[in-house]
């Protein structure tokens, strides 16, 4: 039903878009040239603004579209690729891993546990027995963590694996903190945030600018009266084509900041909650062993599968297992989970508690699926770098214009209020790319037969893109 209704509305969005288009309600491009002049000013100092932040985005955003590639072509030892798994399996598996690392590790705690099925992989956090200090850590990232495979039964630390080139994995690995916090922590996600909004206004503003900037001039035409011409012909061209593709990414940007902050503070107040409902509860029975929690969880949610669980902290009251469960789809929210406190001591009663997660949790989800989760296949990653390709060179054009001023193109295209009434052609192309380009980001987070129709749709995008392009400028400037 999920999959249905997200079909039918990316389709009625992207037909809207197409009807926009033939009945001309485009009234927010029919102000004058005074208004016009003011979007102008935004698009360009906006765009200053956050330039070398959104470069840094795209820049550090391509080699990770191929990150699982490049780990497995960078990995030594083939033979520590794993056969996938799926949750219900790799969970029974735990009690197994549990013991190896007991007895491996016997100077260590494990504090926590999650799973990766489709690597065949279970972690488990550990630390120092003695040690109190705490760990910022969630699911594979942060902490001292242990990989166990059942598939062979081998236990070894994560991230240790024997590559051919350390350099290209230390590149990733920066490349990763620089697109996600510019290795600065929360302070640096937060900022970079921040400059994903300031991009998403440019973006927009740009969209705002083209009609008037195209009024005369067909989709897809590059001028070549002078250099100058030329690279804001390239600007305008690869910026409509690639405007709904960044628009959804900076958008997704900001709410994955939201959306950190948000579950972050969810985490927070469940664990204050817990206390509160637990804080008459006797402390008396043995304690519940590990398999036992997970049995209890596993029976009372059927429809949910574990993510990944907290052992016990026995110095804190009421000491408590805390899962982390998620709806059990194809495709499950493998970072958004609900908490689920199972009280330590057995005959405590009630035998659990739990905080639903707020709605809004679930739209920011279903962003950052759109961000990170809709571009599996190595043809759409290929695809996608094309587009950040695109867009890097969108940037730079947009610099060169900015260090140039722009006040004949200013001048000529913007200040007459009488040419600022881009008509149905005007968006005719620009219309159809934007409803293509909706269609290829949606649809590949639908299984296999969304996957295929979101990489028709991308290719749909940079045919159509070069087929217009080639007919413009074969036909010479008009």
């Amino acid at each position: 039903m999920g999959r249905g209704i997200w079909f039918v509305c990316s389709f009625c969005m992207s037909l809207f878009l197409c009807i926009c288009v033939r009945k001309r309600l485009f009234f927010i491009f029919k102000s004058g040239g005074k208004i016009m002049r003011y979007w102008y000013k935004i698009h360009r100092w906006i765009g200053f603004i956050c330039l070398l932040f959104f470069l840094l985005l795209c820049l550090t955003g391509l080699p990770l579209l191929f990150k699982t590639e490049i780990h497995d072509f960078n990995l030594l030892d083939k033979e520590n690729m794993h056969p996938a798994s799926d949750y219900g399996q790799i969970w029974r598996e735990v009690d197994a891993g549990e013991k190896l690392v007991k007895e491996g590790y016997s100077g260590k705690s494990i504090r926590s546990i999650s799973v990766q099925p489709d690597e065949g992989r279970i972690l488990f956090r550990v630390q120092d027995k003695d040690s109190n200090k705490p760990v910022a850590a969630r699911l594979s990232m942060g902490g001292e963590q242990l990989a166990y495979y059942p598939s062979d039964h081998t236990l070894q630390p994560w991230h240790q694996e024997k590559v051919k080139y350390p350099w290209l994995a230390e590149f990733m690995h920066e490349m990763h903190r620089l697109h996600m916090y510019l290795g600065m922590g929360k302070g640096g996600m937060v900022f970079l945030g921040f400059m994903c909004f300031l991009s998403l206004v440019s973006v927009v503003s740009g969209c705002v600018l083209y009609g008037p900037f195209m009024r005369r001039s067909p989709f897809a035409l590059i001028g070549k009266r002078s250099w100058r011409e030329r690279w804001f012909g390239w600007h305008k061209f690869l910026g409509i084509a690639t405007a709904v593709w960044a628009i959804i990414l900076c958008f997704s940007g900001v709410v994955i900041v939201i959306f950190s902050l948000s579950y972050g503070l969810y985490i927070q107040d469940s664990k204050t909650a817990v206390k509160d409902y637990w804080q008459s509860a006797p402390a008396a029975g043995k304690h519940l062993s590990l398999a036992e929690a997970k049995t209890f969880v596993m029976e009372a949610f059927p429809d949910d599968v574990i993510l990944s669980l907290d052992l016990p902290d026995r110095r804190q009251s009421p000491a408590a297992y805390i899962f982390y469960i998620t709806p059990a789809t194809e495709n499950p929210l493998d970072f958004l989970g609900q908490l689920v406190f199972i009280p330590d001591r057995k005959g405590m009663e009630p035998q659990y508690f739990t905080k639903p997660l707020p709605d809004y949790l679930f739209f920011a989800g279903y962003m950052l699926k759109l961000h990170i989760h809709n571009h599996e296949l190595l043809i759409l990653k290929i695809l996608w770098a094309l587009l950040d390709i695109a867009l890097i060179f969108v940037i730079l054009s947009g610099l060169l214009g900015w260090l140039r001023k722009g006040e004949k193109i200013e001048r000529s295209s913007v200040a007459t209020p009488s040419l600022n009434r881009p008509t149905a052609s005007t968006w005719k192309w620009p219309g159809i790319l934007a409803g293509l380009s909706l269609l290829g980001l949606v649809l590949p987070l639908y299984g296999t037969v969304g996957e295929f129709a979101g990489t028709i749709a991308w290719l749909a995008v940079a045919l159509l893109s070069i087929f217009l392009w080639r007919e413009r400028n074969s036909q010479g400037n008009a």
